[in-house]
C-alpha cells in the first residue's frame, strides 16, 4: 500500500469515526429529550391521580359522616380526570416521533390543540397561516410542537383558564407561535425569576432554535406566550 492509499484510508476511517460519534451524540440527545418528556408525562399523571384520590377520599368521609357535599367532591374528581386525560393525550402526541413525519407540523399542532379540549371546562382553538413546512428543519418543527405542548400544559395546570388559543403565523423571515389563555396570569415576581410555570424550560428550548420568547401577562389577566423563530431560506 503506497502513501496516498494509506492516507486516503486514514482519512476515510477518520470521517467514519466522526460520523459514528455524531450519530451517537444525536441518539443521546433524542433519548434525553424523550426521557424528559416521559418524566413530565409521569409527573402530570401522578398529580392527576393524587388529586382524584384526594377528592374521592373527602367524598367518602362526607358520606360516612352524612355531612358536607360529597357529590361536589365526586364532580371535582371527574373534572381532574378529564384534565388528566387531555394532558396524557398531549404528552403521548409529543412522545410519538412519527407524528410529525406522518402529518406535518400544522396538522400535528391542530391535533395537539384539539386533544386539549375538555367538554364544558376548557375550549382550545387553533389557527394557522399557510406555512412553508417544506423549508422548516425537523428540529425546529419538533421544538415548536414541544413548546406548544408545554405552554398549554402549564396554562391548564397553573392558571386554570377556560379558553386557550394557539396561532401559527408566517411573517417572513419569522415563524411565530402564540399560545394565549384567559387564566389567572403570572405574577411579576415569578415572571422575573423565569422559574415558575415552566418558563425556564421554554426559554431553553427557544434558545436552541435561535428563537425569541416574549411573555405578556399580569395577575388575573391571562397570559400570552409568543415564540418567534427565524427561518433561513
Amino acid at each position: 500500500m503506497n502513501c496516498k492509499t494509506r492516507k486516503r484510508a486514514e482519512e476515510t476511517r477518520t470521517v467514519m469515526a466522526r460520523e459514528r460519534e455524531l450519530s451517537a451524540q444525536q441518539r443521546a440527545a433524542v433519548l434525553e429529550e424523550r426521557n424528559q418528556l416521559a418524566a413530565e408525562f409521569h409527573d402530570a399523571l401522578a398529580q392527576s391521580f393524587a388529586g382524584i384520590s384526594m377528592q374521592l377520599e373527602v367524598a367518602q368521609e362526607q358520606l360516612a359522616a352524612k355531612q358536607g357535599d360529597p357529590l361536589r367532591q365526586v364532580q371535582r374528581a371527574n373534572e381532574i380526570a378529564k384534565f388528566g386525560l387531555a394532558e396524557a393525550r398531549r404528552s403521548i402526541l409529543s412522545l410519538r416521533s412519527s407524528a410529525m413525519e406522518e402529518s406535518g407540523l400544522t396538522a400535528t399542532l391542530r391535533r395537539l390543540v384539539e386533544n386539549s379540549n375538555v367538554a364544558g371546562r376548557l375550549h382550545c382553538d387553533f389557527r394557522s397561516d399557510d406555512i412553508p413546512e417544506e423549508s422548516l428543519p425537523s428540529k425546529i418543527q419538533h421544538e415548536l410542537l414541544r413548546f406548544a405542548q408545554k405552554a398549554i400544559s402549564n396554562a391548564v395546570r397553573h392558571a386554570r383558564p377556560t379558553v386557550v388559543s394557539v396561532t401559527l403565523q408566517w411573517e417572513p423571515p419569522n415563524l411565530i407561535l402564540t399560545v394565549k389563555d384567559n387564566g389567572s396570569g403570572i405574577s411579576r415576581a415569578s415572571l422575573k425569576k423565569s422559574e415558575g410555570f415552566g418558563l425556564r424550560n421554554m426559554r431553553t428550548g427557544a434558545s436552541q432554535i435561535d428563537g425569541k420568547l416574549d411573555i405578556h401577562t399580569a395577575a388575573g389577566r391571562g397570559t400570552s406566550i409568543v415564540l418567534s423563530v427565524p427561518i433561513r431560506s
